[in-house]
């Protein structure tokens, strides 16, 4: 994003640059003798009203860059950044050190009140407390086993990118969730 806006400032400042130059070469030259024309709002007569020249005072030769133009990309400090993997890494360790649940509960609960009234007969609409948290922590126990199977099958074919091929297959091989 930096350097497009840095590109689109460069653009903007050479196009400052041709107009001066433009201008500046108007002034060498002396006032200009050819009229222009405007239109009427109606489309009747048209009226000639001749170009006004900068001031005499200035420079003839503006073909160079002004400090104005010229980019000051020396004065901003480089924001830092880690090399790519690299913060990927530490929030691995950071989650698999903490022990508190990853998927957020009210979400779950909803889900499993939406999978309720599909599943079961319409007078289990009630869960406790205790319940839905022992449902979530077995939840997500069953996903990052089915994870980490899967990573395993991904490096087994020697890629770090997890595929659904991967999932499949670690399902088949663990016996986990329904037959493919």
């Amino acid at each position: 994003m930096a350097r497009t806006k840095h590109f689109a400032s460069r653009a903007r400042d050479r196009n400052r640059t041709n107009a001066t130059a433009s201008s500046s070469a108007a002034a060498a030259e002396g006032p200009s003798a050819t009229p222009t024309r405007r239109e009427g709002s109606q489309g009747e007569a048209q009226q000639t009203t001749p170009t006004t020249t900068p001031p005499a005072g200035r420079k003839k030769g503006g073909t160079k860059r002004t400090k104005q133009a010229m980019p000051k990309s020396s004065n901003k400090k480089k924001t830092f950044r880690y090399k790519p993997g690299t913060v990927a890494l530490r929030e691995i360790r950071h989650f698999q050190k903490t022990t508190k649940l990853l998927i957020p509960a009210a979400s779950f609960i909803r889900e499993v009140r939406s999978v309720t009234q599909i599943f079961a007969p319409p007078d289990v609409t009630r869960w406790t407390a205790e319940a839905l948290m022992a449902i979530q922590e077995a939840a997500e126990d069953f996903l990052i086993g089915l994870f980490s199977d899967a990573m395993l099958c991904a490096i087994h074919a020697r890629r770090v990118t997890l595929m659904r091929k991967d999932f499949e297959l670690a399902r088949r091989l663990g016996g986990k969730g329904r037959p493919l």
